[in-house]
């Protein structure tokens, strides 16, 4: 008897970590689309131009993606507390952002985004209205949809999870393949 609690309970652990490898992923892949999408309408307000500013073909921008998965693993737990989960987010994102920049100067030569000249701006790839924007994005994150894609995770059978996972991965990787060898080869 004992041993089949025992089973039982390994048996939900693993489920517990898949489910949260899932929610890792999706989060990532919503994040990275609507932070396309934000930077779309972003720069067709502000500057009228249309274009795909992304580093990838497809309709993503992954640092979001990864901005939304630093904030739920190191900041979800002060959800209790908006001010200091809302600074929490400006300083990681903001962080992020400016490690991610320099990076893609170093290795391509080239700005993805450029805020030279705007407030607070640290060398051009980080300023005040950037992180605060994510911070008002990662609220949204926290509050709205990372709980919904919990919920749908938990509706969810593992077979069709693991299908949109293996898909979300798949469909990435070969885009940053393609971007790699096609649009950003790297310049040594």
């Amino acid at each position: 008897m004992e041993a089949i609690e025992e089973k039982n309970e390994i048996k939900e652990e693993i489920v517990k970590v898949q489910n949260n490898i899932f929610n890792i992923i999706e989060i990532f892949f919503v994040a990275s689309i609507i932070g396309w999408i934000y930077e779309m309408i972003f720069y067709k307000v502000t500057e009228n131009i249309l274009e795909n500013r992304g580093f990838l073909y497809g309709p993503y921008v992954p640092v979001y993606g990864f901005g939304a998965i630093l904030i739920v693993l190191l900041l979800k737990r002060f959800k209790k507390n908006p001010l200091i989960l809302f600074v929490g987010m400006a300083l990681v994102t903001g962080i992020l952002e400016l490690i991610v920049g320099e990076f893609m100067v170093a290795v391509w030569h080239k700005r993805w985004w450029d805020y030279t000249g705007l407030f607070l701006n640290i060398d051009g790839q980080v300023c005040l209205r950037s992180v605060l924007s994510f911070a008002i994005g990662g609220l949204g994150l926290i509050y709205l949809i990372e709980p919904y894609i919990n919920k749908f995770n938990e509706r969810a059978s593992s077979k069709s999870k693991k299908i949109l996972c293996i898909a979300i991965i798949i469909t990435m990787v070969i885009d940053l393949i393609l971007c790699l060898t096609i649009r950003h080869p790297i310049i040594l």
